[in-house]
């Protein structure tokens, strides 16, 4: 069910690894195009505006990996109601550079490295059922959106391998989402 939901966000499922999910946005850079077309109108000032573009994309996929994170757990919500059951889904995200590459000669693995999977994996382990753990650098892009979640400030933590970082967690206003699709 997940897959359909990260499908429908237009997001990538790159992989689980034991009990992990890992998606990513922005990627694929054929995702942008509709920002870039809403903002033709900057091409005459692309050294001005480069870097708004930069941030307004940036947002825009941050944006929907919250969405997406909303409607798992809204997905695993029903699950549980349908079977009976009580799995719990905790959510780390970070927003930064990656490597992203296909792997083998023979059976290939389409995968990403890098310092920000690294901290996006901590935030996960680091975080609370129920709630999405996230970096100051993700807050500062989609701290806005009260309209779906309720933010607070975790302050500063030692995050093993990173140091100490300043993390918020994020907990979803309501169990249903207007918009969202059942699979």
């Amino acid at each position: 069910a997940f897959d359909e939901i990260v499908y429908k966000h237009g997001l990538e499922k790159i992989k689980t690894i034991g009990d992990a999910y890992m998606v990513v946005g922005g990627l694929n850079h054929g995702q942008s195009l509709s920002i870039e077309k809403e903002e033709s109108a900057d091409h005459h000032y692309p050294n001005c505006n480069q870097q708004r573009r930069k941030s307004t994309k940036n947002r825009h996929h941050c944006e929907r990996i919250m969405l997406l994170a909303l409607d798992m757990f809204q997905e695993l919500k029903r699950i549980n109601a349908k079977y009976k059951l009580d799995f719990e889904l905790r959510v780390g995200v970070h927003i930064g550079p990656v490597v992203a590459g296909v792997l083998g000669r023979k059976r290939f693995t389409y995968d990403v490295w890098g310092d920000s999977v690294n901290t996006a994996s901590r935030m996960e382990s680091n975080g609370i059922p129920g709630s999405i753990h996230m970096s100051s650098d993700m807050y500062d892009l989609v701290g806005n959106m009260h309209q779906h979640f309720d933010f607070h400030s975790c302050g500063t933590k030692v995050i093993k391998g990173k140091g100490e970082m300043t993390t918020f967690i994020a907990k979803p206003l309501s169990s249903i989402r207007s918009d969202f699709l059942a699979i």
